[in-house]
């Protein structure tokens, strides 16, 4: 049975564009898009459940694809995050594992996003509003990527990643556009 998910990036936020840490009641910024219904299930963030909102109404939250949790980190500027706490800003870059933020490592992340998707394995079609985060360790994951791979990728707000499944193993496919998945 032939599973696919698709996942998308919240839209825009103020702490997007200022470089600030997320939190949780992030609202987006305007936006207007048009897309065919599926299933949509969502972060509980407020950006993801917004963006949700834009495809359906009635999405489902799973918890599973809520952003990294930053910890102490949350909402603050990455600029005051390095001149408070350089080294650990620095091993958070460099190290899946570390967590000096004292939230979660990306390497808890990945496991709980993986885990996540193995819900939605059973067949059919879903949309899955995530963070850019979430996408990053995704694809490191499928493409069995190492896990600082993170660093060399950049999603936009709406930008979009096809998970495809026929059995055993996930396998990605990158929309031209939006409307095309």
């Amino acid at each position: 049975m032939k599973t696919e998910l698709t996942l998308i990036c919240h839209a825009a936020t103020h702490a997007m564009k200022t470089g600030r840490f997320p939190t949780s009641d992030d609202p987006i910024e305007a936006v207007d898009l048009v897309m065919a219904k599926r299933r949509v299930v969502t972060s509980a963030a407020r950006a993801a459940r917004e963006t949700a909102a834009l495809f359906d109404d009635e999405a489902l939250i799973d918890q599973s694809f809520d952003d990294l949790d930053y910890g102490r980190w949350h909402g603050r500027s990455i600029r005051d995050v390095h001149d408070e706490d350089a080294i650990g800003l620095e091993a958070w870059l460099s190290d899946p594992f570390s967590a000096p933020h004292g939230g979660e490592s990306l390497e808890a992340l990945a496991g709980r996003i993986m885990s996540g998707y193995e819900r939605y394995a059973q067949g059919g079609s879903h949309m899955i509003v995530t963070h850019a985060l979430a996408l990053k360790v995704t694809l490191a994951r499928v493409l069995d990527a190492p896990l600082e791979s993170v660093y060399a990728m950049d999603f936009e707000p709406l930008s979009t990643l096809v998970l495809t499944r026929h059995d055993a193993g996930w396998r990605v496919r990158i929309p031209a556009i939006l409307t095309s998945v």
